[in-house]
């Protein structure tokens, strides 16, 4: 935008013509001797200045048509109203014009997924007030400088609306954007294994905590045929589960004086287990050292220490801790070898998988645990045999009611 003088010819030329006592043409807004010197071309006058918006060489500004002493002026940006009102924007942002910038179309479907986020998804991460604007603000924030961690939020809330959403038609379209997001989250998120720093340790932990709760929250199609496919996919997803622990465990190192903070600033709140629950775990205490008796090659240290871990696990639910985070954690505290006694199908590791359904179930609460507490139960009481089934009894109970049985056809 120029600024000009009002239109009219000077009798002494411009400043520096004046100067050199040579002949001015006047014309503006450079002289033809300023020009060809490539000197300051200035013009002398006692008026005031006014902005014009066209080139040189532009017509005059054109005046209101009910008055000759001022100009119309834009309704809306109060601007004068000039053959070239927008003459200041189109020379704004470095004199770059439409042609020469790529078309940017939104992307609705992914805008949807992020206010999904902030809105809901993110609580199911969240554990109170505290932890509350790491995962609805934090993290997006994170996830602006690396992919992986955008894809993985995106992911997890496309598969909240699949499975929460009101219109259930939409089920499977979500359904294949998560699949999506996920596939190219897990690409890019591999990569970075081998280079966990402190400039993306924040990134690392939300994505690898976003995982798991994707895990758990995944549908599974029922196989009513073959319960041992519930039970080999809760071992996968105990595994998983473990494994992320361990991308979990280094990043966190860099995590506790930052944003992040909060989330590892844990207050326990455990409390004494009350009946029924707590003479059922003395049921699996009882039974552990039942088998050590009859079979000396019984494992009856991991076993106790699993059902500690339960027993921990369930004493912070009923203290009022209800996070996800408490599901993760028995996987990650439980020891490894009770997993492979679970992939060898012990049925002693088959009634402790039973009972953490009742952890779940605490916390169906949280949609991606809703439908798993059921799935576990169901699966673990068809194969158990008569002489293992009263153990699980306090845990059908717990999930499906105290007429379970009436629906034995379904288990």
């Amino acid at each position: 935008m120029a600024l000009r003088r009002p239109h009219r010819k000077s009798r002494h030329g411009c400043l520096e013509c004046k100067r050199r006592r040579v002949k001015c043409d006047e014309a503006r807004p450079v002289c033809s001797n300023c020009a060809k010197r490539h000197s300051d071309c200035e013009y002398g006058s006692s008026s005031s200045l006014l902005w014009a918006n066209e080139e040189p060489g532009a017509p005059q500004s054109t005046r209101t048509s009910g008055s000759d002493s001022c100009q119309q002026l834009d309704p809306v940006l109060g601007f004068p109203a000039t053959t070239d009102s927008l003459g200041l924007f189109n020379r704004l942002g470095n004199n770059y014009s439409s042609a020469s910038l790529p078309a940017l179309a939104l992307n609705l479907h992914d805008l949807e997924l992020m206010m999904q986020w902030c809105n809901s998804t993110f609580y199911t991460l969240s554990r109170n007030e505290r932890t509350d604007s790491v995962w609805r603000n934090a993290v997006p924030e994170e996830a602006l400088s690396y992919p992986f961690l955008m894809h993985g939020i995106l992911a997890l809330s496309a598969l909240h609306l699949a499975r929460t959403g009101p219109d259930t038609s939409k089920r499977t379209v979500y359904l294949n954007r998560a699949v999506a997001h996920q596939n190219q989250a897990l690409a890019l998120f591999r990569g970075l294994l081998g280079d966990i720093q402190e400039k993306n340790a924040k990134a690392m932990f939300a994505f690898a905590s976003i995982v798991v709760v994707y895990t758990f929250g995944f549908p599974h199609t029922p196989d009513t045929q073959d319960p041992w496919t519930c039970v080999d996919d809760f071992h996968q997803v105990l595994v998983l589960t473990r494994g992320i622990q361990q991308v979990i465990r280094s990043p966190a190192s860099f995590l506790g004086d930052n944003s992040f903070a909060p989330i590892f600033q844990i207050d326990e709140v455990r409390v004494p287990l009350l009946e029924p629950a707590s003479t059922n775990l003395k049921r699996l205490r009882d039974a552990n050292e039942r088998c050590a008796v009859r079979d000396s090659s019984h494992e009856v240290e991991v076993y106790t220490a699993t059902i500690n871990d339960m027993e921990d696990m369930l004493s912070w639910v009923y203290g009022g801790m209800n996070a996800s985070a408490v599901a993760g954690k028995w996987a990650i505290t439980l020891p490894q070898r009770y997993l492979e006694l679970l992939q060898d199908r012990e049925p002693l590791a088959l009634v402790i998988l039973a009972h953490y359904g009742v952890l779940l179930q605490l916390l169906k609460h949280r949609w991606c645990f809703e439908e798993q507490c059921i799935r576990v139960a169901k699966s673990v009481w068809a194969i158990l045999d008569d002489q293992w089934r009263p153990l699980v009894h306090w845990v059908m109970c717990e999930i499906l009611g105290e007429n379970y049985l009436e629906h034995a056809e379904l288990l």
